[in-house]
């Protein structure tokens, strides 16, 4: 038999642990539902500012149109892109699929994400799908080259924003892949480092 005054301990804790443990257990189911029940979290909608950023347009370079393009230093969203897109690295066209619906087509790139990638992804994909409608601003390229943009390699600038639909939708920009792209988005991811808190 246990001595009285040793029975209080063990009634003590089994009652911390009746009352902690249900709380703990609710405030941990808390947190699991709202990180999964919620993708948008934290996610901005794609306006103002950032659709001149990530404005789902191929630079004209990119695809041969011109030869003698601008710096990209003096692309005056390159280190903005750099430093603010989920994911910034080299990308491969791998799939090209029209979807015309009477005279308007929409373009589907399935692009698969190279290694090592220009800065530290933010998120694990490392494949995507980029939509080309007729609004979008990379539309006249891809009527031009049309089925012939699979193969082709570009730095791609990718981020997440709030859609309308309830789930994430991604906008990007696509960049000539060039030592000197490379060099640019690396400076510019440096530079973001440098400044960070």
């Amino acid at each position: 038999m246990i001595p009285r005054a040793g029975a209080v301990f063990p009634r003590l804790a089994l009652a911390l642990l009746a009352a902690v443990g249900p709380a703990a257990g609710c405030a941990a189911a808390q947190d699991r539902s709202a990180t999964h029940a919620d993708p948008l979290a934290g996610l901005l909608p794609w306006e103002g500012h950032d659709r001149d950023v990530f404005d789902d347009n191929i630079d004209p370079a990119a695809v041969g149109f011109s030869l003698d393009g601008p710096s990209p230093r003096s692309d005056r969203f390159l280190r903005e892109r750099a430093q603010t897109a989920d994911v910034v690295a080299r990308v491969r066209v791998n799939t090209v699929t029209v979807e015309s619906i009477g005279e308007q087509s929409t373009y589907h790139l399935g692009i698969q994400v190279g290694y090592p990638p220009l800065a530290t992804p933010r998120v694990p994909d490392r494949a995507f799908e980029l939509h080309i409608r007729p609004s979008s601003r990379a539309y006249g390229v891809a009527k031009a080259v049309d089925a012939r943009l699979r193969g082709f390699t570009f730095i791609a600038f990718i981020r997440r924003f709030a859609g309308e639909a309830g789930e994430p939708e991604i906008h990007w920009h696509l960049s000539p892949d060039t030592a000197e792209v490379a060099a640019a988005v690396h400076e510019a991811v440096a530079l973001g480092e440098l400044s960070a808190p």
